[in-house]
């Protein structure tokens, strides 16, 4: 007997999230341009009729990618938002956690995905922003916020984010996705200990 119209099989879910395993892989992997949904069915082992059945057209299949990231990316964040000793410290971890997100877990490769996707798509952007951009900058808001000497104000808290985000993302992008390590290298160490230090003094005072 054929199946019910808007009746899904009962590994729905299974083969879904196996798809988004190779999906996000891919996109995680590849060389940063935005692929054509056959693209995205040929890393997957799949179809486009496929990958239209279970994400309904190129657009949700990005929004379904940058959601998985965010799934993968929650004990990081959970991490991260742990309260410190004091601000100094709080910055000295925060650091050393993200860097190594960054750096070594693909972060910055899932963020020049959300930032080269959500600038070409609205809608995208958008979801960029909710699964990964406000979730990371959220993790560094609520660590200040569990920390004694912590900025008082909500604005402070999520300016401190930004400030603190920012170098560290910019600088693995600028020398790891834009070929800066060999054109226009940097002492990354040294630069973060620069950075670390700034913001450890300014949040402290």
């Amino acid at each position: 007997m054929p199946r019910p119209a808007g009746v899904r099989n009962h590994d729905f879910e299974v083969k879904k999230t196996a798809l988004l395993d190779a999906l996000s892989e891919f996109a995680l992997n590849d060389d940063l341009r935005r692929p054509s949904l056959r693209q995205f069915a040929i890393a997957a082992k799949a179809s486009e009729p496929t990958l239209r059945h279970y994400f309904k057209d190129r657009q949700g299949l990005v929004i379904a990618i940058l959601k998985h990231i965010h799934s993968r990316a929650i004990p990081l964040w959970n991490v991260i938002a742990t309260g410190s000793p004091d601000t100094a410290t709080a910055v000295e971890e925060y650091f050393r956690v993200t860097e190594a997100g960054l750096t070594h877990g693909g972060f910055a490769r899932a963020h020049a995905f959300g930032i080269i996707e959500g600038m070409a798509d609205e809608k995208v952007g958008q979801a960029y922003l909710e699964y990964l951009l406000d979730p990371a900058l959220k993790a560094v808001a609520d660590k200040m916020e569990a920390t004694p000497g912590k900025p008082e104000l909500e604005d402070e808290r999520r300016a401190s984010a930004f400030m603190m985000l920012s170098p560290i993302l910019v600088m693995t992008l600028h020398q790891q996705l834009l070929g800066g390590r060999d054109a226009s290298p940097v002492d990354t160490q040294g630069f973060l200990k620069l950075m670390q230090g700034w913001l450890a003094s300014g949040l402290s005072q």
